[in-house]
């Protein structure tokens, strides 16, 4: 007899309210994220106020990371970034509640205002914080 937590992984899903569908990269469908990432986002996910969370780019193939000018190192091609958006939050809202949530506190975190998402990872080596 399966567990219910087996049930939900043969269905997609990666946690309780992210599927691994939403971590894959659009050129060649792969989701390799990795789930220090995915459980950072549920804690943040909390610290919001449980309201949702979109990923607007997750895993990246070195293709489709060159294509949308990512950096060469990119946590995003080693499954440990995602670019997000928190439903009903301004980016400096969810930079400040990502900042209080383990492993994105000592990863990194990226605030794009202008563009409208937060971009975190969890990065091993200390924290890193930019605007862009």
């Amino acid at each position: 007899m399966s567990t219910y937590r087996e049930e939900r992984k043969a269905r997609g899903w990666a946690s309780e309210h992210f599927r691994h569908h939403e971590f894959a990269c659009p050129c060649c469908g792969v989701s390799a994220v990795r789930m220090r990432l995915v459980e950072a986002l549920e804690r943040l996910r909390t610290k919001c106020g449980n309201a949702p969370i979109t990923v607007t780019s997750g895993f990246r193939c070195p293709a489709w990371n060159k294509t949308v000018g990512g950096v060469k190192k990119s946590r995003h091609c080693t499954g440990e970034a995602a670019d997000i958006v928190v439903q009903g939050r301004h980016p400096l809202e969810v930079a400040e509640a990502a900042d209080r949530v383990e492993p994105f506190s000592h990863g990194g975190i990226g605030t794009y205002v202008d563009r409208g998402f937060v971009h975190v990872d969890v990065r091993h080596g200390g924290p890193a914080r930019w605007t862009g």
